[in-house]
């Protein structure tokens, strides 16, 4: 690929429908170069439709920077109720994963968004599992074990998909494991593959293998997939996303 320079991955990561985007992207997170976060920082107001990307760039390479750099655009120019309401939107939308708020510390993402998790709307208590999953926080993962047991199969489908997540950025996910294992016995497809998925990371492993006796038959073939490795894929939240 050769040396990367932050001068020419700015203007390459421009073009949205470049095929490498996802590699510019990683290599501006993973660059040392000293003035690349001013550089990106400059470039924000007149981004357009990559500032979203940059903003994560931001938030992947420092989680406790000032989240007021993401959270600015989409606040109102005056302070009051309005303010306020749009400000707690972005929290309810994939704007929050999109802009990388989701890992901004400062931003107080889990605080801000567990209480949807709960809420009445199927669509909202999804959005915020998925939320949750990106944040990188252990304290995520109460509200995201609650919606294993969501009456909407598309709920806690994403919910073991946001335990994969977190489990991938180093969260410990033990205390998932019995509602994981039952979520094996569900009807759709789709939960018992992102259930297992979960189940399939070596630290829940022997909890997977001890399940397996007991199962249907289509769900002992999915089990038995991600026994070999063979798991359903997580769908990318941001380009970039590995």
């Amino acid at each position: 690929m050769g040396e990367f320079s932050s001068d020419r991955a700015l203007p390459e990561i421009r073009n949205w429908d470049a095929p490498d985007l996802s590699a510019h992207a990683r290599q501006l997170i993973d660059s040392n170069e000293p003035d690349v976060e001013e550089l990106i920082l400059d470039t924000l107001d007149d981004a357009g439709p990559l500032r979203p990307l940059l903003c994560r760039v931001l938030a992947e390479r420092n989680p406790d920077r000032d989240p007021d750099y993401a959270l600015r655009h989409f606040y109102a120019e005056t302070d009051g109720p309005v303010r306020r309401w749009l400000g707690q939107e972005v929290y309810r939308s994939p704007w929050v994963w999109l802009y990388g708020i989701t890992r901004l510390r400062g931003a107080n993402p889990v605080a801000r968004i567990t209480p949807d998790a709960t809420h009445w709307l199927a669509s909202r208590r999804r959005t915020a599992v998925i939320a949750l999953g990106d944040t990188a926080d252990p304290a995520a993962l109460p509200p995201v074990i609650g919606r294993l047991r969501d009456q909407k199969w598309w709920v806690r489908s994403q919910a073991a998909a946001a335990l994969r997540r977190l489990a991938r950025s180093g969260v410990q996910v033990g205390q998932a494991v019995d509602a994981l294992v039952r979520c094996l016995d569900h009807d759709r497809q789709e939960v018992v593959e992102q259930a297992a998925a979960a189940l399939a990371t070596p630290a829940l492993r022997t909890d997977l293998l001890y399940a397996r006796a007991t199962l249907m038959p289509l769900a002992g073939a999915i089990v038995d997939n991600a026994l070999d490795g063979v798991v359903a894929p997580l769908i990318p939240l941001w380009p970039g996303d590995a």
